[in-house]
């Protein structure tokens, strides 16, 4: 059976951290940003979707592709497809942020890009727990 109890415990830690930099960004105008502390914490959440990511790919998907299920294999598929795409995403957008200089030369284009980035990772977030980890749950894997 497929132990969800720690994807599901990163998924809060990963959670948390867009939460701080969600609020970061909410502080008024973008100049009261503290940019080196968003920086921080942008760079804290890429090591925390890599390590859930590495489970994921280590423990969680080589089981969903090898059941004997159609539904969870083809949904397996989809996912890893997916979340490859939300992950060269992401890690463009580090690259483009993981320094307070850096937000502060992009400062309107980075609240704009960061609302984007927050609310894809919550959706695929949301959609893991709901469908995915769900389904998981149902059909007692």
């Amino acid at each position: 059976m497929i132990n969800l109890t720690n994807l599901n415990r990163q998924h809060e830690l990963i959670k948390a951290e867009i939460g701080f930099i969600e609020s970061a960004i909410k502080k008024g105008s973008s100049t009261s940003i503290n940019t080196a502390e968003a920086a921080l914490h942008i760079s804290k959440l890429a090591g925390l979707l890599k390590i859930h990511l590495i489970e994921e790919d280590k423990f969680l998907y080589p089981d969903l592709l090898d059941s004997k299920d159609e539904e969870i294999q083809l949904i397996a598929s989809q996912y890893i497809r997916e979340m490859g795409d939300l992950a060269n995403t992401y890690s463009e957008y580090k690259s483009s942020y993981n320094v307070g200089s850096k937000i502060t030369a992009k400062l309107d284009i980075f609240v704009q890009d960061t609302k984007n980035m927050m609310e894809a990772l919550k959706k695929r977030i949301k959609k893991e727990d709901d469908e995915l980890y769900h389904l998981i749950k149902i059909k007692n894997m």
